[in-house]
């Protein structure tokens, strides 16, 4: 797809890589319109080459709907809102667990089903999943759960709307240098940046000639 005017809307776009999705998006000519639960605006399309904010939390099925309902338009929807609890399966806690699928999956299911009513032919859907459902890790039974949820509802949807020529990529996405990261020791200089991992991902949707269905992106140096 042409991004060049192109109408766009990343979730998760306060911090880390859908903030970095939404900057790369607006230097390339998209309208971007950034939603966090943490942002104070209300749902309005900016100009090509800008970014604006709206507050929604994706979990909530009645703002999702009139986040999109606000929108003539969307030719792009990523999906990056999500956290993580990370430690042993021993000591999580079922409430830790519930909340990470309400975020990864309810949140997916609800924004790309909303954005499917200012969606047309030719309409993109980027779900950034992680190397979590293709590499096991300790201490991230519960995050595995809600990336590998969020996952296997990505690949249904992308074969259900394939044939409206609405396309999903599904980004498994390795270790990027963001605050999921904070306090738990690991070396974040081996990391992606949120930027680097942003061009990658902008890449994978920016020829309308090309359909990219899984993007697996890692650092150089593999798992950290």
């Amino acid at each position: 797809m042409s991004l060049t005017g192109a109408r766009c809307v990343v979730t998760g776009a306060s911090s880390g890589v859908g903030k970095a999705i939404a900057a790369e998006l607006a230097v390339r000519g998209a309208a971007v319109l950034g939603v966090a639960r943490r942002f104070d605006g209300v749902a309005a399309m900016p100009a090509p080459g800008a970014v604006g904010d709206a507050a929604c939390d994706v979990t909530d099925e009645t703002a999702v709907s009139a986040l999109f309902a606000a929108l003539e338009r969307v030719d792009l929807l990523v999906c990056a809102a999500g956290g993580g609890v990370f430690g042993p399966a021993a000591d999580a806690r079922a409430a830790d667990l519930r909340a990470l699928l309400d975020a990864h999956v309810t949140g997916t299911f609800l924004c790309v089903r909303a954005a499917l009513a200012a969606m047309a032919t030719g309409g993109r859907v980027v779900i950034i999943g992680s190397t979590a459902t293709r590499f096991t890790f300790p201490d991230s039974a519960l995050y595995t759960a809600a990336k590998s949820g969020q996952d296997a509802l990505a690949r249904a949807l992308a074969e259900e709307l394939r044939p409206r020529g609405i396309h999903i990529t599904r980004v498994h996405l390795g270790a990027v240098d963001t605050p999921l990261w904070d306090g738990r020791g690991f070396d974040r200089a081996a990391m992606l940046t949120p930027a680097a991992a942003a061009r990658a991902i902008v890449d994978s949707v920016a020829h309308a000639d090309t359909v990219v269905d899984e993007l697996l992106l890692r650092p150089p140096t593999g798992n950290v």
